[in-house]
């Protein structure tokens, strides 16, 4: 059965009994408040700890950080959230059971995005009567010049790396990746490093993420493609992490949300016309999309055909997983922060032939002196050995000296100009309408 089901009946709404319906959802007959009311009760179910909560004793507020990309999701999620403050505001005289501070990696250029995140966020939070903070963050935030790094593997996947001063952005160091699902793995590692180290300077206690449980379900797949398998029990689920020495409490809101409700959400709230997309058109070959992509188009076909279900049952088999269990000395990846369990080189050397068949001929012979006579077939390895876990390896696998951050000093980076525009479009709490 698909997720959503357009009706023209003219039966009265399961939920109220009142009005007419407009859409069936999860075998139940929705009206327009009935359906919004269901998704945002999917996020206050998942925030319904006291701390989010009124409290007439607490002085202050529990600060919430919101990742958002400018898509449907992260869109829908500011609203919900803004929404239940405006809720809390007007039931409980003015007071509030969290703050919200919007975060936005600035991704404008690198994937050429339809609109720029400051020129959408001052009418969207016209429709809003409280004060929300918004940062957008430069992607140069991770690239710091004393951490870089040429990292090179050999023919035995030993990592070497050599310290480099070099003046680059970010945006070089994604476009100089091997293919698009490498620069999209290492997008997706400083994201959620960026938002720690912002979430630590404003004093955020919590990160939401707007991933419904389409996305979760992507995640999974992509990740055990990807060779992250050990770390889908940390990257889908609701936990604690420690950043310099404070802990965070990780969330996804929207985890129990299928994406096309989520679409549907949107419509029926009128926040099409704040959506950002990627103005990239997407090829129709296989091997030109990314990982993330071909498993989204999977899914998108599974729910057309009635098996929207699917997404569900991925992501329940994924909340069962667990840290894996090793006896081994657990060792950190120098790029993405995860344990290492195993030796990756142990694993690939079993799965791969590393050795080149005996020269048999005069010809062959030739070849070999033709190979290694061109300079640009040459590459020395040396440097400093790191360690990196078996996603990394794949990611990096099939670039010589590529240069990237090893664990780097953070230096948030943020656009004051645009934070100003923003700003003055803000309604805060004592202000009217």
């Amino acid at each position: 059965m698909k997720a959503i089901e357009y009706l023209s009946t003219e039966e009265v709404c399961q939920k109220c009994k009142k009005n007419q319906t407009i859409l069936k959802a999860r075998n139940e007959l929705y009206c327009k408040d009935c359906f919004l009311r269901l998704i945002r009760g999917k996020q206050r179910k998942q925030m319904s700890d006291e701390k989010y909560k009124i409290n007439y004793k607490k002085t202050t507020s529990e600060k919430v950080l919101l990742a958002f990309s400018g898509g449907v999701s992260s869109l829908v999620l500011l609203d919900v959230l803004a929404n239940l403050i405006v809720e809390q505001i007007e039931a409980h005289n003015g007071l509030r059971g969290f703050d919200l501070v919007i975060v936005n990696l600035n991704e404008y250029e690198y994937k050429s995005l339809s609109a720029r995140i400051e020129t959408i966020l001052p009418e969207l939070l016209k429709r809003y009567n409280v004060d929300i903070q918004v940062k957008i963050l430069s992607l140069d935030s991770y690239v710091n010049k004393k951490n870089l790094y040429a990292i090179s593997l050999d023919h035995e996947f030993t990592i070497f790396a050599n310290s480099i001063q070099a003046d680059t952005t970010m945006m070089n160091l994604l476009e100089s990746c091997a293919n698009k699902s490498s620069a999209e793995d290492l997008l997706s590692i400083l994201l959620d490093q960026l938002l720690l180290k912002v979430a630590v300077e404003e004093k955020c206690n919590t990160v939401v993420y707007a991933h419904s449980m389409t996305r979760i379900a992507n995640e999974i797949i992509a990740l055990t493609v990807k060779g992250r398998g050990s770390t889908i029990h940390k990257s889908i689920s609701d936990r604690k992490e420690i950043y310099e020495g404070k802990e965070i409490n990780i969330i996804y809101p929207l985890r129990d949300v299928l994406f096309d409700e989520i679409v549907e959400y949107a419509k029926l709230s009128e926040l099409q016309n704040y959506i950002v997309d990627s103005t990239i058109s997407k090829s129709r070959v296989s091997k030109n999309l990314t990982i993330k992509d071909l498993v989204s188009n999977y899914f998108t076909n599974l729910n057309q055909t009635g098996y929207a279900s699917t997404a569900s049952t991925v992501m329940k088999i994924g909340q069962k997983l667990t840290s894996p269990q090793s006896n081994e000395l657990k060792i950190i990846c120098k790029i993405c922060g995860s344990e290492i369990y195993h030796d990756p080189k142990t694993w690939l050397k079993t799965i791969t032939v590393n050795d080149p068949a005996p020269i048999a001929t005069e010809e062959e012979e030739e070849y070999v002196k033709m190979y290694f006579s061109n300079k640009d077939q040459k590459h020395k390895f040396d440097g400093e050995n790191i360690d990196l876990c078996y996603g990394c390896i794949t990611t990096l696998n099939g670039t010589n000296d590529f240069v990237w951050p090893i664990q780097p000093s953070i230096n948030l980076k943020y656009d004051n100009s645009t934070s100003k525009i923003i700003d003055e479009f803000v309604l805060t709490d004592n202000e009217e309408d």
